[in-house]
């Protein structure tokens, strides 16, 4: 089968250039979404905090203003670019706020209302009084860098668009008015029911309107247009936005135009940040393959409705994660032809785009193959999930086999379900480096000699290497617990103090249960813990089993004395750890099985600790951007790298450590117990531009089937050379183009701080 290849139109062409220029568009109603927010908020004073929240989404809903923009045939904006200005109720509010008023278009009588209303407003877990702060002991290992606590639902979503472009709002509201009518008042939660579904019902009347108000906007433009085409077209989006959101999506251009529109609703309520849209080619498939059929449609038309998504979907920050691929409900491979145009739409516009590529055993080699050819123009994109791995490591958490089949990426790498499940995303991130620095010392912080974990006896203690495992898995056990029950905290603080009702709507059992989503309606509720500094622990306990216990290379006090000093004077010993100790990265069996033993300690420990509404923490084997802040506040380990220094990267070997090459780095993540990491593995290899040279390109598809076959859970590749990269921090003017792949997303380089920078040269790149 043969796909079209994609040139961007002149009329694509212009639409990118405004979306990189930032103009005129997203920043041309600024601070409209908060101020409408305020309003629909302090007017519904007197009802229940998720009906203000729904009142107030309900009025930007009905009142943010309709814009038309030349060349566009797909309508709608969210208008969010600075989202302080839009997001009181999230970010707070000072004076600081009101100069960045003064920028908008916003009347001076309205930014004084604003102004006064947001000032007012509750602040997202601005009040902690109905629990209290967190336990003393949570808050210093925070500062610690220890662990870090999140554990909200905010952004980290994605929603059931499939459903809303089925029903339209129009549906919908007719589920959440049976769930009312149907309902039993005597029951005893009755109260909190009628609540969330009067606010459900409120956004989804809302909901309906939007593309009303729209067709108005375009029937208005279509009477005064003079170029007959440009009238014809604005008559024919009049009579798409007639149809979608409000009732059910019935063609191709329908489904696209319906999903735009529900992401702007989604964007409106809780930002942009880690909303994806999820299995693309899976959602729109059905109204592609019926248009195609019916002689609708052409590839090079459906092409085309892409590219304008991928534009309106254009952010320099991009976590707005899409997904092809993968199986069916039934185990089938649900590559189809969509698949094809996503990854072509992707190359042709050469900008940056969150996509992800899941593979199984069986994935035609043809969608490999494609996916290598946009993966060589560098970028990082895209990136690859193995269906073989991750398939099974959510049925052994008791998702049913049909809908773990269906799971998708929400930002940079955190799974979810879409639309059945609440998956806080990140909930807690763990410094597995620092717990075994801690079990290295007693459970002293050697910092400041303060006693912060438990006492689990010195280095000097310990007789074998399995002693140093028994302290270093009690400090993580502690510290685990921590950090959960922290997590625990905060998402009831939320349950009792935040609602989410439109993310609830498109949320499968919430309108069924009449819970909103933050209150345990989601089918599926459960926590995911990200577990930093792996690789360094595995490589210290290789370097302290080899040359400590083994072949005695070093007194174990001698060697607390050289991680005292950040190996100052003992340059040596620094450099027999980094060199006669095995590293992980290079399939080397030894040190690979102390980093696979650490991480399927840490899934394992989790899984026993339960979630605020019955269900259970879900691992990351992932570090998003903490690995710097983490390095931060570690001291030196055993493994030679000094204190400060930046963690390792997800499961990625330690910078500059894998040298034996890429075949054995993919090897060695092999070995890793992916299929105990229900929230997902990340790995990011770097390889040189050299080795996808068209040649090797046929290897390289070669290498990914492999590595899939053999279990490698996750890959994200940088194509890139270290050389141009130092060029790039040189001339940042010279490379604005150049995107990297940074942690879990990709972004323009020069856009990076410095420390991220240097990390990411640091990373070693494979020619072979």
């Amino acid at each position: 089968m043969t796909h079209p290849t994609y040139s961007v139109s002149e009329r694509i062409a212009r639409l990118r250039q405004r979306a990189l220029g930032d103009e005129p568009c997203v920043r041309a109603f600024q601070g409209y979404r908060g101020w409408l927010f305020c309003e629909g908020h302090a007017e519904a004073e007197g009802l229940s905090s998720v009906q203000r929240r729904a009142r107030g989404l309900a009025r930007v809903l009905r009142e943010l203003p309709v814009a038309l923009w030349e060349d566009e045939r797909l309508v709608g904006h969210h208008y969010l670019g600075d989202e302080q200005l839009d997001f009181p109720e999230l970010m707070g509010w000072d004076a600081r706020r009101d100069q960045g008023l003064k920028e908008t278009r916003l009347t001076a009588e309205q930014r004084q209302r604003y102004s006064q209303l947001a000032g007012a407003m509750p602040r997202y877990r601005g009040d902690t009084s109905l629990l209290g702060p967190l336990p003393e002991e949570i808050t210093a290992s925070q500062e610690r860098r220890i662990l870090s606590i999140f554990g909200s639902l905010l952004n980290h979503s994605i929603r059931g668009y499939a459903t809303l472009l089925a029903k339209g709002f129009t549906g919908l509201a007719e589920d959440v008015e049976a769930a009312l009518a149907q309902a039993d008042s005597t029951e005893p939660s009755y109260a909190q029911h009628r609540t969330f579904w009067l606010a459900a019902l409120e956004i989804a009347r809302a909901g309906a309107e939007l593309g009303t108000r729209h067709t108005v906007g375009l029937e208005r433009a279509a009477l005064a247009c003079q170029d007959p085409h440009r009238r014809a077209e604005l008559r024919e989006m009049a009579d798409i936005c007639r149809q979608v959101p409000a009732g059910p999506a019935r063609t191709f251009r329908e489904a696209v135009q319906a999903l735009w529109f529900g992401h702007m609703v989604t964007c409106w309520e809780d930002a942009v940040n880690a909303n994806g849209i999820g299995r693309i080619d899976q959602i729109l498939w059905p109204y592609y393959r019926d248009d195609l059929a019916a002689g609708r449609i052409t590839p090079e038309q459906a092409l085309e409705l892409l590219a304008e998504l991928w534009i309106k979907l254009y952010r320099s920050y991009d976590v707005q994660q899409m997904m092809i691929g993968g199986q069916t409900a039934d185990g089938a491979d649900a590559t189809n032809e969509l698949s094809y145009l996503i990854l072509e739409v992707t190359r042709a516009l050469g900008f940056v785009r969150c996509l992800s590529v899941r593979l199984h055993r069986d994935s035609p080699r043809p969608l490999v193959r494609r996916s290598v050819d946009l993966l060589a123009r560098g970028g990082g994109i895209p990136f690859f999930f193995n269906d073989d791995t991750m398939i099974p490591a959510l049925t052994a958490k008791g998702i049913p086999l049909e809908e773990a089949r269906d799971y998708a990426a929400i930002g940079c790498v955190e799974i979810t379900i879409p639309g059945r499940a609440a998956p806080h995303a990140v909930s807690n991130y763990m410094n597995l480096a620092k717990c075994l620095e801690l079990a290295l010392h007693d459970g002293v912080d050697p910092t400041d000699g303060t006693q912060v974990g438990p006492r689990t006896g010195k280095l000097t203690d310990h007789d074998s290497i399995e002693d140093v495992w028994r302290g270093y898995t009690a400090q993580v056990a502690y510290f685990g617990r921590l950090a959960a029950q922290g997590s625990n905290q905060v998402a009831l603080l939320d349950s009792l103090t935040f609602s989410l009702p439109y993310r609830s709507m498109l949320t499968e059992d919430c309108i069924q249960r009449g819970l909103d989503i933050n209150w345990g309606g989601a089918r599926y509720d459960y926590h995911e813990s990200a577990a930093i500094g792996i690789p360094n622990v595995g490589d210290s306990l290789e370097a302290l089993d080899q040359l400590v216990f083994g072949q005695r290379v070093v007194e174990r006090s001698t060697l607390l004395d050289a991680l005292a000093a950040d190996f100052v004077g003992y340059e040596d010993l620094q450099q027999a750890l980094l060199r006669r100790a095995p590293k992980y990265g290079n399939d080397i069996d030894s040190v690979d099985a102390w980093v696979a033993r650490a991480a399927a300690h840490y899934c394992e420990l989790l899984d026993g600790i339960p979630t605020l509404f019955g269900g259970r923490f879900f691992v990351h084997l992932f570090s998003f951007l903490v690995m710097i802040d983490f390095g931060r506040a570690t001291g030196a380990l055993p493994d030679g790298r000094r204190a400060g220094m930046p963690l390792a990267y997800s499961v990625s070997a330690a910078q500059g450590r894998d040298e034996s090459g890429v075949t054995a780095m993919l090897l060695s993540l092999s070995k890793l117990p992916h299929h105990q990491a229900a929230g997902s593995s990340s790995a990011i290899i770097e390889v040189t531009p050299k080795l996808l040279e068209e040649v090797g390109r046929e290897r390289f598809t070669d290498l990914l089937i492999t590595a899939i076959r053999q279990g490698v859970g996750q890959m994200q590749w940088n194509v890139v050379d270290a050389d141009v990269l130092r060029e790039a921090q040189i001339c940042p003017e010279a490379h604005r183009n150049l995107c990297v792949r940074v942690s879990g997303f990709s972004q323009q380089f020069v856009l990076l701080d410095r420390a991220l920078q240097d990390h990411i040269i640091a990373r070693t790149k494979h020619e072979g």
